[in-house]
């Protein structure tokens, strides 16, 4: 048999990693192939945890400041996917914020839910979302008899939003709150603990732990952060989404990450945060990510420009030439992603690789507004509907069975039983021109209703 995978992985793997996991490929576990265990005497059970499970889940909380804090092997899919279900019944609104992540879209399919979207505010001139118009969210409030919500923050350019000011709007017309804070868990090892959406009173809140800091793929978090829901609940939905055969070595390297943490990443987040201010300050680092949307920034998320070149570009020609993986590059940035795994000395390879390149012309960044398109079916009903290949560029006015995405990060351009519109093809056509992937197409085909 040969080994495809292994040999393109072999290419890559000594490159520094400014994307994830938090880990950055370095020797950090103990992964001794014995410790690769099952549900025996003194190894506890995670879908029913009595014993060393238990207790790492109450030191977890502990340093969290949860109600109660769950690890899942199955990544924050899995556990957005339990949140969602544990708020919702068949047939109920759901208020979900555009730039959500795919799975919380496939959670409408798994539970059959009536999805009501929030305008994820977009900035033309800079090509970047930001948070969300709080009167829109009243609006919606008001016309809807919505069930529970979910908010993302930070977003993937490090975005947090006024949680505390919004959830108390959700609060006050009694809806569940469910936070994707997959990109947040270092948020409560500094000072920005203080914008997390454990503090702000969310009620479902998930975390990656893989993707911020030191855990193996595929490790998660889910909090309780109130009372509204309770362990029970949380426990069943634990059991219908989890597996039955969760990896120890998983959970093994959330409670040596967080140990990490807690000991020793408090201190060298904020040596890489000063890291991240010299970098900018010898590239004449001059983005403005502000906006009144959002209550700050996340500084271990750093985006960036070179040249006349699109994100993608940046993200292919660091990792060809520079030895240099990044997170993502879109049509204008590219992102790279530290951990406080990164050293000073990887941080000052950045710097030398962004300065090598002539960044005096950036490309132009070309208006394309970001709607949400209309929705003629359930999503669940489109996606279970009979359907057709259609080259997307003939696709218009038919109704999509699936996610059409650029990823990453994964957020739809249309979703399930939403009308194909002149916009979105021009949107296709303009990420497949930068080398873009994009989630849903089969070759040029878009599967839609027949």
């Amino acid at each position: 048999m040969k080994s495809p995978l292994k040999n393109e992985i072999d290419k890559i793997k000594d490159a520094i990693s400014f994307g994830m996991p938090g880990h950055k490929g370095k020797d950090f576990f103990d992964l001794n192939i014995k410790s690769d265990l099952t549900e025996i005497l003194y190894t506890d059970n995670l879908l029913n945890p009595k014993g060393a499970i238990r207790d790492l889940h109450l030191e977890i909380k502990k340093l969290f400041g949860s109600k109660e804090s769950f690890m899942t092997t199955n990544g924050s899919t899995g556990a957005l996917h339990i949140a969602i279900s544990m708020a919702t019944s068949p047939g109920d609104k759901i208020l979900i914020q555009r730039n959500a992540h795919k799975s919380i879209y496939n959670a409408l399919i798994l539970n059959d839910l009536d999805p009501i979207y929030l305008n994820t505010i977009y900035d033309e001139k800079r090509a970047m979302y930001f948070g969300i118009d709080q009167e829109e969210l009243r609006d919606k409030i008001k016309k809807n008899n919505i069930k529970a919500c979910v908010l993302v923050s930070p977003n993937y350019f490090g975005g947090i939003l006024k949680l505390k000011e919004i959830i108390k709007i959700l609060h006050d017309n009694n809806i569940a709150v469910i936070v994707d804070e997959a990109h947040g868990a270092h948020l409560y090892f500094s000072d920005l603990k203080k914008y997390s959406a454990i503090d702000a009173g969310a009620d479902l809140v998930v975390n990656s732990t893989h993707k911020m800091i030191p855990s193996l793929t595929q490790t998660a978090l889910i909090h309780r952060g109130t009372d509204r829901f309770s362990h029970d609940e949380l426990l069943k939905f634990i059991n219908i989404y989890n597996s039955t055969s969760p990896s120890y070595l998983f959970m093994l390297s959330i409670e040596a990450g967080l140990k990490y943490m807690d000991e020793v990443g408090r201190i060298e987040l904020k040596n890489r945060i000063e890291d991240i201010k010299n970098l900018k300050r010898e590239i004449n680092y001059n983005l403005d990510l502000s906006h009144d949307s959002i209550i700050a920034l996340d500084p271990m998320k750093f985006l960036f420009r070179i040249g006349n070149m699109s994100g993608e570009e940046i993200l292919k020609d660091f990792l060809k030439n520079k030895n240099i993986r990044l997170e993502m590059g879109d049509l204008y940035y590219a992102l790279a992603l530290i951990s406080p795994i990164n050293s000073k000395g990887e941080i000052e390879k950045l710097r030398d690789a962004i300065l090598s390149y002539d960044n005096n012309d950036f490309k132009e960044i070309l208006p394309l507004k970001f709607e949400i398109p209309k929705r003629k079916m359930m999503p669940r009903e489109a996606f279970l509907a009979r359907g057709e290949y259609l080259s997307y560029k003939e696709a218009k006015g038919r109704i999509s069975k699936e996610i059409i995405a650029a990823y990453p990060p994964g957020v739809p351009l249309v979703s399930f039983g939403e009308v194909i519109d002149p916009k979105i093809i021009e949107s296709i056509d303009r990420y497949l021109n930068e080398g873009i992937e994009i989630i849903g197409l089969h070759e040029d085909k878009i599967e839609v209703v027949k």
